[in-house]
């Protein structure tokens, strides 16, 4: 089992909630049936609570670097980047690199084709710190 699912299921919840979908993690992250392993489920879950604790800070970032507005970007993208600003911020246990291109894989399995390239350009601004003024 790998990271990916736990991160998959993180973005799933995190995506989940724009629709008031609030549950325990772990009951949601049995009901997506992703990640298998225990450290998996732990890790989806400090994913889904650091993102969910950070959301002000994050979605900032994600208004600061989206060129054309966070308004009109989809809410998949959206969760996608949360969770991924969380984990390159704030967890810093995978190489941002790595992160950066399970995010962009997540998007190739979940969103549309152009968003791989919005999803990556983002995560790697916000991994050199690169700031819009």
């Amino acid at each position: 089992m790998s990271r990916r699912r736990a991160r998959t299921a993180a973005v799933q919840y995190i995506y989940a909630i724009e629709f008031g979908g609030k549950e325990e993690p772990y009951s949601f992250i049995e009901f997506v049936g992703k990640p298998k392993k225990d450290n998996d489920k732990a890790f989806s879950k400090k994913l889904i609570e650091g993102t969910i604790d950070n959301l002000p800070y994050i979605d900032a970032l994600i208004k600061n670097y989206a060129e054309s507005g966070d308004d009109i970007m989809s809410l998949v993208d959206k969760a996608i980047l949360r969770v991924g600003i969380y984990e390159l911020l704030f967890l810093k246990e995978t190489h941002p690199i790595v992160a950066i291109n399970e995010y962009v894989n997540i998007a190739k399995e979940f969103s549309k084709e152009t968003s791989r390239s919005l999803i990556n350009a983002i995560l790697d601004k916000v991994y050199k710190g690169e700031y819009n003024e």
